[in-house]
Parts: C-alpha cells; sequence; structure tokens
C-alpha cells in the first residue's frame, strides 16, 4: 500500500507567538492571522513486507532504518519522523519518504506542515481517524516534545484547513474562521504580497521560548509589548474581514515594529537594511515570517512597484519565491496498491 500526502506552508501575517500554550491562556486568549500557500511539505509513505521501518528526507539528505520501533531516532534531523512514527505505529513495516518544498529555516511553518502530512497518511495506513482539533493538538506536543519548548499551533491549522485562517486561541481550544478563493478579493492581496528567503534559516523556537519566559517570569515589557500584538491582530483580523488590504499595511508595519522589540534575535542589521531598501523601493509594509532572526519575509506594496521592490531585495541579497494562496490544505492521494 502506498500514501502520498501533501500539506501546504503558511504565510503568517500577524499574531504569532500568541498560539503558544500557555501564554494564550495568560493573555486571555491569542489571535494570529494567517494563508496558507502552495509551498508544500510532502510524504509518501509505503508499507513493506520486510518489517522495516525505513526513513529518507529528501530536502535534508538524511536516511535511517531499523526494525525496531524503539530504535527509531527522537532527536537529530529524523527525530520528528522517528516520534511521528512512535505514536501512530503502522500494522507492518513502512518505508517514509519526506520532502520540504521551503528553504531550511524558512519560517513558513514547513516541520509543522511535514507533522500534519505524516501523521494524516499513518492514520490512513492505520484505519484510523481523528478530527482535526485532535490532530492539531497531537502535532504540536510532538513538536514539543522535540524542540524542548512550548510549539505553537497556527501552523498546523494552515496546513489541515488550507486557506485564510483569523485564529482564536482560548480556554476551548481554538476557533477558527477560515475564508477560500471566492472570499475577500485575495487576487489583489496576493499582488501586493512578495515573499522572500532572507539568505539565512533560524530556529524559531528560542525566540518564541525567550518571550514566553519573560512573559511568565512577569517582565512588564514583554507583557506590554505582547498584549500590544494581541490589540494590532485583532484589528487585523476585522480589516481582513472587510477585505480593506490598503488598512492591512500599517498595521502589519505597527506589528513587526512591536515584534523586533521583544527580543535580541527577531531581527539582524541585513533584515533591517532588506527592509528599509524595499521601503524606499515603493513597498509599505514589511515583516519577518515565523519568529524572526532569518528565514523568509513578506513585503506589501502598490503592484505598481512591484517590480521595483523586488529588484531592492534581490540587490539586498534576497532571493525572490514564485507562490501563490492555497485553499485545499492537506490533500491525500491513495491508498495504492504496490
Amino acid at each position: 500500500m502506498r500514501v502520498e500526502v501533501s500539506a501546504p506552508n503558511r504565510i503568517d501575517v500577524a499574531g504569532g507567538t500568541t498560539d503558544l500554550y500557555p501564554l494564550y491562556l495568560l493573555m486571555h486568549g491569542g489571535f494570529t492571522v494567517n494563508v496558507a500557500i502552495n509551498v508544500p511539505s510532502r510524504v509518501t509513505l509505503t508499507t513493506n513486507h520486510d518489517c522495516f521501518f525505513r526513513l529518507v528526507s529528501k530536502d535534508l539528505e538524511q536516511s535511517f532504518e531499523c526494525k525496531d520501533l524503539d530504535d527509531l531516532p527522537t532527536t537529530g534531523p529524523l527525530g520528528l519522523l522517528g516520534l511521528i512514527l512512535r505514536q501512530f505505529p503502522p500494522p507492518k513495516g513502512l518505508n517514509i519518504t519526506t520532502n520540504n518544498s521551503a528553504p531550511p529555516g524558512s519560517g513558513l511553518g514547513a516541520s509543522s506542515a511535514l507533522t500534519v502530512a505524516l501523521i494524516s497518511g499513518l492514520l490512513k495506513i492505520r484505519e484510523e481517524e481523528l478530527s482535526l482539533t485532535e490532530i492539531v493538538q497531537i502535532a504540536a506536543d510532538i513538536e514539543t516534545a522535540l524542540i524542548g519548548v512550548p510549539a505553537g499551533k497556527q501552523d498546523h491549522i494552515a496546513a489541515l484547513y488550507g486557506g485564510v485562517s483569523l485564529i482564536h486561541f482560548g480556554f476551548k481550544g481554538y476557533e477558527r474562521k477560515g475564508y477560500d478563493s471566492s472570499a475577500l478579493n485575495l487576487d489583489k492581496l496576493h499582488n501586493m504580497m512578495v515573499l522572500s528567503y532572507t539568505g539565512a534559516g533560524r530556529f524559531s523556537g528560542m525566540n518564541n521560548w525567550e518571550i514566553t519566559k519573560n512573559f511568565i517570569d512577569g517582565d512588564q515589557a514583554t507583557r506590554t509589548k505582547l498584549m500590544e500584538i494581541r490589540r494590532i491582530t485583532i484589528k487585523i483580523c476585522k480589516v481582513v474581514e472587510a477585505a480593506d488590504w490598503e488598512a492591512l499595511c500599517p498595521l502589519v508595519n505597527e506589528e513587526w515594529l512591536v515584534r523586533r522589540s521583544l527580543a535580541p534575535g527577531v531581527s539582524n542589521p541585513a533584515i533591517d537594511s532588506m527592509i528599509s531598501s524595499a521601503m524606499a523601493a515603493g513597498a509599505v509594509a514589511g515583516k519577518v515570517c515565523g519568529a524572526g532572526g532569518g528565514g523568509c519575509m513578506i513585503t506589501l506594496t502598490p503592484p505598481s512597484k512591484r517590480s521595483a521592490v523586488e529588484k531592492a531585495l534581490s540587490d539586498q541579497g534576497a532571493t525572490i519565491l514564485d507562490y501563490n494562496f492555497d485553499f485545499c490544505g492537506t490533500q491525500m492521494r491513495g491508498p495504492f496498491q504496490v
């Protein structure tokens, strides 16, 4: 039997970090806005008859095989795959091949999309069903175990549902308002939004953990800034629902200025230079994706200035990434007989 699964990565527009447990409880609710993009994480699962577990990561150029489930890695490059397999052991041997399309350390939620894709494929192999809410919770818990600090949930939600997601995190878990291709004049937003790779990956977990720890420890500056991000994101939710894309731009700038001051690693001189050059070329907003420190960034620009903005970013060392919005979420092909 063979199953093929793909799950989209995402652009986070606002509210990142407030999707971390228990932070969103302490903030009386977290809010995030993101949009899934057709930059997928892919998994192929094929049962075998020799009872081996074989893991292959194409993008990381790593592989591993063993016969005993307990010998699967739980740390390192393939630790995520090992942890997921231990949680959802297949009834027989299994070959797993994975591939992330996003650059390493992109900040586009690739590891979360991969987690969702692999869990979905294993559920199909096991002939088991879980709700989307259960998949989100389990996926976030597995990633938390891997990285050793709390993992957020917004990336898994984008990967499962696709489209535009306005998400509220609170005592009841999460509530999502979703929008597909027929809503909100999203073509206009896409024409305004440039996605680029800054040239250096980063590990988002430590930035987020430092911010969370400071909040829990009672650091007043951190608390004030995170509550400000929460306030701005609530405004962005209203702007998105109204499809007022011009009004989105100053709010994205406002959120970024607060976010970049949360921790020393969120921005750096190279990122600041890229954003400044893009603004000088006609862009109206810019921010780094994910927890910052590198990876990808988005730049909002009038369509008439897009070429000039892309050139300015390229001249600063950024790589412009081709993308479109994804409205399908996690997709599965199979099972096929092999």
